[in-house]
This record gives structure tokens, sequence and C-alpha cells, in this order.
């Protein structure tokens, strides 16, 4: 690899998903940085790994409503 379109530093949830994003909108050869050993390993291991459904917010709240639609994103996208 002689050359790259860009650099994404940090390879947790979002430098990934930033990454993906450039790639596919873009094209090009990006290059992830991380400084750990490992991907996801500082604040993105911290996720409990659960797609919330909205229910412990209140009926209707903003926070209600992004879990609804990010839970339905989720599934759309792992399809």
């Amino acid at each position: 690899m002689d050359q790259v379109t860009g650099v994404v530093v940090g390879a947790g949830v979002v430098g990934l998903a930033v990454a993906r994003a450039l790639q596919i909108n873009l094209g090009g050869e990006w290059l992830v940085l991380e400084q750990e050993n490992a991907i996801g390993t500082q604040t993105s291991s911290r996720n409990s790994e659960v797609i919330h459904a909205g229910i412990y917010y209140p009926k209707g709240s903003l926070k209600a409503q992004m879990c609804v639609q990010g839970k339905k994103m989720l599934y759309n996208y792992l399809k």
C-alpha cells in the first residue's frame, strides 16, 4: 500500500463505522489506526451489547423514539 485516500483514527465502533461509510460513499483505500492490540477494546468494549427497545424511557420521548428507530435500522442492516 503506497498511497491511501485517508486515515481514520480509532478502531472502535465509531471509527470503524466512519471508515466503512467513507469506503462505501467515496471509495478508495482507507487506513484505520488503533493504538491498542485489538479493535474495540477501549470505550466500545463498555457497550452493554443490548439492543434497546426504549421501554425504560418515557413513552414518546426522544430517547424512546431513537431507541425504536435505532433498533429497526440495526435489524435492517443485519438483514
